[in-house]
């Protein structure tokens, strides 16, 4: 598995917490539910790396929803797979 920055981690934990709070009972594949909501800014370490890009058109300095693509999605599917939910993901917030 890929190594990855702090930024990145977080971006792709909350498109995991989106994804299984919101998507995956709907049956949507990982990438092609919107999972991530901010600026281009903010998500540049994600999309930069290949692991997410725009869902919907880019709104330059305001918020844009973003999806995983297959990189970030083979990432996300490992953590799944390791019994990570919305819920773990949301108690280690809490706990911080």
């Amino acid at each position: 598995m890929a190594r990855l920055g702090i930024n990145q981690r977080w971006l792709l934990k909350e498109a995991l917490r989106r994804y299984t709070r919101f998507h995956q009972a709907e049956g949507k594949a990982l990438t092609g539910a919107w999972t991530g909501l901010g600026t281009a800014t903010e998500y540049a370490p994600v999309v930069q790396a290949g692991y997410m890009t725009v869902a919907t058109s880019p709104n330059p300095g305001y918020m844009t929803w973003w999806r995983l693509t297959d990189k970030g999605a083979e990432i996300v599917q490992g953590w799944l797979d390791a019994g990570l939910t919305y819920e773990t993901i949301e108690s280690q917030r809490k706990a911080s």
